[in-house]
């Protein structure tokens, strides 16, 4: 999505067949839109891609790397995008890929927590406790798939 009207009509191109995953391209959004580069005036449109994912049953969106980040820039942008729900990132330099990677990893302390709520869930015989079970046990399975993409071990 690279233009106001692509985020306006999101959720009906993200259930359009033959769709594997949506980008953003923000670049091209703020030069439509008029819009900064800031965190708070990009939530808008990287929620509605995340929101249109959902709904379309896709993979979290993409964004593009900014050439020319500096590695903790980069890798603060990243864990920005992933607390907001994206789950990647175009990567035109190629040394930018071990610095995205290391960002969409889930943290040790993350691993460690999902595997504890996992191994708990399990030990309870996946008893639903309360409304707040479900989410967390989402939360809980990403974390855990994450870790094992990445190989990320717990704390």
């Amino acid at each position: 999505m690279e233009s106001a009207l692509g985020i306006e009509q999101v959720g009906d191109i993200a259930r359009a067949g033959g769709l594997f995953r949506l980008a953003f391209g923000s670049g091209d959004y703020r030069r439509d839109s008029g819009t900064n580069a800031e965190d708070l005036a990009m939530a808008h449109p990287r929620t509605r891609l995340v929101t249109a994912s959902r709904i379309g049953n896709l993979p979290g969106p993409n964004r593009r790397t900014t050439v020319g980040e500096d590695p903790a820039v980069l890798h603060e942008k990243t864990r920005h995008a992933v607390s907001l729900g994206l789950t990647g990132k175009l990567c035109l330099p190629h040394n930018h890929i071990a610095i995205v990677n290391n960002a969409l990893s889930p943290t040790h302390d993350e691993v460690a927590w999902a595997r504890g709520f996992l191994t708990d869930f399990e030990a309870r015989g996946r008893l639903i406790r309360d409304g707040s079970d479900l989410p967390r046990l989402g939360r809980a399975q990403r974390i855990a798939d994450l870790a094992t993409a990445y190989s990320v071990p717990s704390a």
